[in-house]
């Protein structure tokens, strides 16, 4: 607590000393509005947007570099699920094919017991 206390006494010392020098009026014009302001007060005020201004930046890149990263999970799952699925489908026409084959086998087999017996043929006589 000291310490915090003891660094806001030395950053506020010097702002005081500059508030209390540069007291004197400045003109400021933009577009048509014209004003007199303290020189310290026109200068901490623009210190005051930068700051702001660059904390936003900092985190608008820090949020992008965010949605970048879960951008790229996404794009690795949906790939991985594109893999299961075309995986599946292979061995889907690998069970199909390897089926239609053992058919074939067995029709071929079939025909050569057929072809080794004769069938009985009956007369009417």
């Amino acid at each position: 607590m000291k310490t915090k206390l003891l660094a806001f006494i030395l950053f506020l010392a010097p702002v005081l000393t500059y508030v209390i020098q540069n007291n004197t009026p400045v003109s400021v014009r933009f577009i048509k509005w014209e004003c007199a302001v303290p020189q310290a007060l026109l200068t901490l005020s623009i210190l005051l947007v930068g700051i702001i201004l660059g904390l936003l930046l900092c985190y608008s890149w820090k949020n992008k570099k965010a949605n970048q990263q879960k951008k790229a999970e996404k794009q690795a799952r949906k790939l991985k699920k594109n893999e299961e699925k075309s995986k599946k489908k292979q061995e889907k026409q690998d069970k199909k094919q390897k089926n239609s084959e053992e058919k074939a086998k067995t029709q071929e087999t079939q025909k050569v017991d057929n072809v080794g017996t004769e069938p009985e043929t009956q007369s009417f006589e």
